[in-house]
Formats: C-alpha cells, sequence, structure tokens
C-alpha cells in the first residue's frame, strides 16, 4: 500500500514539472512574439534618387594666379646723400607728388647760390660789351666823318694856296671854318658825355682815350680852318704851299686810320657772342644747380599706401638702392593664367566671379580687360587680366585667387547631379525611377559644373534620377528608393 501511494506521489510531481516547463515555454513564446519587429517588405535593389530641376546653367572656365597692381613703384634716391628724414611707415597713404624721403641739401644749397651769383655776373658783362659795342660805333663813324672833314679840308686849302684866293674861295673857307667849328663842338660835347660815362665806370679806358682823340682832332681842324681862312685872305707862301700839302698828307692818313677802325667791330662782335655764351653757360649751371636740389627729394610718383619702407634717417641713400615700395590698392587686379586650349573663348569684358584663398566665404565680382597676346612656352599657358573692385583695400598685391570666368549661361535648363550621369561608348545615359522601377534613358548634355550638368535631352524637370547604385541596375528592374 505504502508502495502504490509513493508511484502516486511521483507521477503527480512529474506532471507538475511537466506543465511547468510547458508554461514558461509558451510564456516565452508569447514574450518573443510581442517584442519582434516586423521584418520589413523587400521589393527590389537599393538606389538614391535626386529631382530633375530647371534652374540656371553656366558654362565657366576655371583660372587661378596671384593679384597684382597696375602702379606699383620701388622709389630710390638720385644722389648720394644723407637721409635727413622719411615722414611715411608702412601703410600710410601717400599722395602723388609728396616728399617720402628727404636727403641732406645745406650743400646743394650753397651751390645753387654760386650759381645765381655766377649768372648774374655774366649778365652784366654781356650788357657792357652791347654798350661798348654801341659807343664804339659811333666813336668810329664820328672819327670817320671827322676825318674825312679834315682831308678835304686840308685838300681845300693847298689848293686855295696854289690858285691863290677868290671870292668863292674865301667864301668856302668860312664855310669850312664853320664846319670845323660845329665839328669841334660835336666832339667837345661827345668828350664830356664820355668823361661822365667812364667816372660811372661804363665805358673803358680805350673809348674813353678814343673820345679824347677825337676831340683833340676835331680843335686842330678848326684851328686849321681858321689858320687856312687867314692865309686865304693874306695870300699864299711857298714854304705855306709844302705845310698845306704835308697837312693833305697827315689828314689823309688820319682818315685811312679812321677807316681802319670800322675792322674792329668784328671783334666787338665776338665780345658781345662771347659774353651771351658766359650768360647762356651760368644759366645752365643754375638749372642743373636747382634740379640737383630737387634730386635730393625723392617724390611719390603715384598716390598709393607705402608696402614697403628700407631706409631711416641717418642712413646713406645710394642711387638704385629702393628705400620705399608705394602701391596704390585701387589698381589691383587678378594676373590669372589660363590654358591654350581655352584662349579661344575667353573674350575682352566677360564677367568673372574671384575667390581669395586669404579672405574665405567672401567672392568678388571682376570682368577680363586684357589677354596678353603671348603664352608661356614652359606651361602654355596665357596670362589673362581681370579687374576687381577693391575701394575698401582688403586685396593686396601677392594675394593668391582663383576665378571662374563665365562663358555662357542657360537660364531654363534641366540640371541634375553629375554622380548620375553614366558614360558609354555610345554617349551618356542615366536611370529614370518610375513607379518603383529603373527605366534605362540616354540623354544629351549641355553645360557642366564641379557638380552639377545640363540635359538638353532625355530628361524633363521633375524626372527621379538615380544617382546612386545604378551599376546594378539593368532596365526595366525594381528598385527600392533608399532616400
Amino acid at each position: 500500500m505504502e508502495k502504490s501511494k509513493s508511484k502516486k506521489t511521483a507521477y503527480v510531481f512529474l506532471v507538475v514539472v511537466i506543465a511547468f516547463v510547458m508554461a514558461i515555454a509558451l510564456a516565452r513564446q508569447a514574450i518573443n512574439k510581442r517584442e519582434a519587429p516586423k521584418e520589413p517588405k523587400e521589393f527590389g535593389i537599393s538606389v538614391k534618387v535626386a529631382t530633375a530641376r530647371i534652374g540656371s546653367m553656366d558654362s565657366v572656365i576655371e583660372v587661378s594666379g596671384d593679384l597684382k597692381a597696375l602702379k606699383a613703384v620701388s622709389l630710390s634716391p638720385k644722389m648720394a646723400l644723407r637721409v635727413t628724414s622719411v615722414p611715411y611707415r608702412e601703410g600710410d597713404l601717400v599722395r602723388a607728388g609728396a616728399v617720402v624721403v628727404q636727403q641732406d641739401t645745406s650743400d646743394l644749397r650753397a651751390q645753387v647760390r654760386q650759381a645765381e651769383a655766377a649768372l648774374e655776373a655774366a649778365r652784366a658783362r654781356l650788357s657792357q660789351a652791347i654798350t661798348n659795342d654801341k659807343v664804339s660805333d659811333t666813336q668810329i663813324e664820328s672819327q670817320i666823318v671827322s676825318a674825312k672833314a679834315a682831308l678835304d679840308a686840308a685838300r681845300a686849302r693847298l689848293q686855295m694856296l696854289k690858285k691863290g684866293a677868290r671870292a668863292q674861295e674865301i667864301a668856302q673857307a668860312e664855310n669850312a671854318l664853320a664846319s670845323a667849328k660845329a665839328n669841334y663842338d660835336n666832339a667837345k660835347a661827345n668828350l664830356e658825355r664820355m668823361r661822365n660815362l667812364f667816372a660811372q665806370g661804363a665805358i673803358s679806358p680805350q673809348q674813353m682815350d678814343q673820345a679824347q682823340t677825337q676831340y683833340d682832332i676835331a680843335s686842330a681842324q678848326y684851328g686849321s680852318a681858321k689858320e687856312q681862312l687867314s692865309l686865304i685872305k693874306a695870300g699864299a707862301r711857298e714854304e705855306e704851299i709844302e705845310a698845306a700839302e704835308k697837312q693833305v698828307e697827315q689828314a689823309d692818313q688820319a682818315y685811312r686810320i679812321a677807316l681802319s677802325n670800322r675792322a674792329q667791330k668784328d671783334l666787338r662782335r665776338e665780345d658781345i657772342n662771347s659774353a651771351r655764351a658766359g650768360v647762356t653757360q651760368a644759366e645752365a649751371n643754375l638749372a642743373y644747380a636747382r634740379q640737383q636740389l630737387v634730386n635730393a627729394s625723392v617724390l611719390s610718383p603715384i598716390t598709393g599706401t607705402v608696402s614697403k619702407r628700407m631706409t631711416e634717417p641717418g642712413q646713406m641713400g645710394v642711387p638704385g638702392v629702393p628705400v620705399m615700395e608705394i602701391v596704390a590698392l585701387n589698381t589691383v587686379y587678378f594676373d590669372a593664367t589660363l590654358s591654350e586650349m581655352d584662349a579661344h573663348k575667353v573674350r575682352v569684358g566677360q564677367p568673372v566671379e574671384v575667390r581669395v584663398d586669404a579672405i574665405p566665404g567672401k567672392k568678388f565680382r571682376g570682368n577680363v580687360i586684357k589677354i596678353l597676346p603671348t603664352e608661356n612656352p614652359k606651361n602654355r599657358q596665357l596670362s589673362v587680366w581681370i579687374s576687381l573692385p577693391n575701394a575698401n583695400g582688403e586685396l593686396k598685391p601677392g594675394m593668391f585667387a582663383r576665378g571662374n570666368v563665365l562663358i555662357a549661361r542657360h537660364k531654363k535648363a534641366v540640371i541634375i547631379p553629375k554622380d548620375a550621369l553614366m558614360a558609354s561608348e555610345t554617349g551618356y545615359s542615366v536611370y529614370r525611377v518610375t513607379d518603383s522601377t529603373a527605366h534605362f534613358q540616354p540623354v544629351t548634355v549641355g553645360f557642366e559644373t564641379r557638380d552639377e550638368v545640363e540635359i538638353l535631352a532625355g530628361v524633363s524637370p521633375g524626372d527621379r534620377i538615380v544617382i546612386s547604385g545604378q551599376d546594378k541596375l539593368s532596365d526595366g528592374v525594381k528598385v527600392n528608393v533608399a532616400n
């Protein structure tokens, strides 16, 4: 009986254990069924797509190069002199014509004063030579006239003595006496005038001697005319005739001497020309001295900003050695290099978008202003000048820049990402997705940029185009758009 009771107890325990295990299994199954995620419904190849859009598409040529300035000067002194002043420093604005470096001018100013004094002396010599020439001309002509008159009078007296006196001869002698008296008075007045000029230093001793000689001759002629008239009235003797003949010879000799004095006129002209040359030389020396004084100041030929100051007061300025550099920031331009393969596309006036590495995030608008006619034989590239606005001076010569030259622009272009484009021997193509199906579509491309391309035919605005996963596709397969 105890054995039967023991079996019954074991059977009950076994049933309970089995029921407990089954309950745990059912509970775990229910929990797993409730927490497990639903598996997605798979139906095609996973791809990413983009929508074709309408936009503006530009055809550009990328260029790069350095910023330069049309007006940039390196200044050096013209003379080897000590520097006394440098009023400008780096970054200072300098106006055209301003003195940027001043050298010592003490010796140069003394040279200018010496040259001015030498010019005054040369002008005084010229004035004296001209005055002497005018006075000498008057004296010489007066001497010739007087000598001729004396000769005529001597001849007339001799003739009168030989022929004897007549009423007409007496009248002629009286006229000769009157003429000699007039010459005497004129010579006397001229002598007084010459004495005054000589006292003032306006004439030379030689000219004074000539005036005295003229007076002496006129005085002698006057006396001779009186004697001649007296002799005519008294009658001639043999010795008087001989004396008259000698007087004719002397008068003739005096007349010849007076005529020979005309030859001295050329010498006086040479004196005037020499004095004029002296004035010209003195003027040139003064101009040179003044220019040297100006050269001691280094002037800025342009309005700009000091980029380098390379000297200080007290240092020696040397010709050809730069002391300052000045750049006009408003003349900064972009000197870009252009491939010879693209040269035929670029024209003067085309707009350019420029980016400068030193000024990130900012774009500058410019235009092509010049295309240099020769290319660099080493890299087969041309140089293109592009204007840039620089009102605030933030662009500096030497900065590196990149630019896009706008060749053409399509305003209503169909645009897709460049990643969608597939190339083959037959041309370009894309996959267009419609109702989860990929359709192979040949296309014609137009302009393109680094990231996008214009489609001229084969794609319409709003079409969904595969941009990733197209290497797994074929025409008509089902796709799963991941994005």
